[in-house]
């Protein structure tokens, strides 16, 4: 039986690590999108100097390569993320900015008729990156905010990191899949997501978190 299951959390929250272990441990490919660098034709563009129309064409681009990965691992895949990733990612940048000044609830943020615009975009394509959630996805694994963000984990403050999971958690819980929210070091969350999904081991947890190291 495939198993397709999407790694999920605010940035610096694990995943990368989690999805290269389960990987390893299961034996299934992992699949992701490659990293949010530069927009084309904005080559030399500071993150935070992206314009909006730049955060949508990156959020489309993103959005086409996770589907194309996903497809190539037609028995099954653990991604590093998942396509809701992308709409969380563009609403956050287009209403707050990569880095928020505080935590207040997104909902009373305020927007200007051009935001408000731009946002509208962003909702239609997370609309449509949530039908493939739905069509795709057997299980969400969420890993929750634990650690502090590192430095190479930048350009989002903790007060974005938080935002992105307040609108993450309704998104994943309203697509009717299974979230599992795990906690704790690698090899306990190892550990959990295995006893909640039941995949099969192909090797001892151990072994798997050398293995995604090296």
């Amino acid at each position: 039986m495939s198993s397709k299951i999407a790694i999920t959390g605010a940035y610096g929250s694990g995943k990368t690590a989690l999805s290269l272990a389960l990987s390893h441990l299961t034996g299934i490919p992992r699949t992701q999108g490659t990293p949010m660098r530069e927009p084309i034709g904005g080559e030399g563009h500071s993150v935070h100097n992206w314009t909006d129309g730049e955060v949508l064409q990156l959020t489309v681009n993103r959005y086409a390569e996770r589907l194309l990965g996903e497809q190539a691992c037609a028995t099954g895949f653990i991604s590093d993320g998942s396509v809701l990733h992308e709409w969380v990612y563009a609403k956050l940048r287009l209403v707050v900015g990569s880095y928020p000044g505080t935590g207040q609830d997104l909902r009373r943020r305020y927007r200007n008729e051009v935001t408000r615009a731009y946002e509208d975009v962003a909702d239609h394509i997370g609309r449509l990156a949530a039908r493939h959630a739905k069509r795709t996805y057997q299980h969400f694994v969420h890993l929750p905010i634990e650690f502090g963000l590192a430095e190479d984990n930048r350009p989002v403050n903790e007060a974005f990191r938080s935002l992105s999971d307040e609108l993450m958690l309704p998104a994943l819980h309203e697509s009717g899949i299974p979230v599992h929210t795990v906690t704790g070091p690698l090899a306990e969350r190892l550990e959990k997501v295995v006893a909640l999904t039941g995949l099969t081991p192909v090797m001892d947890i151990e072994e798997a978190i050398r293995a995604a190291h090296s």
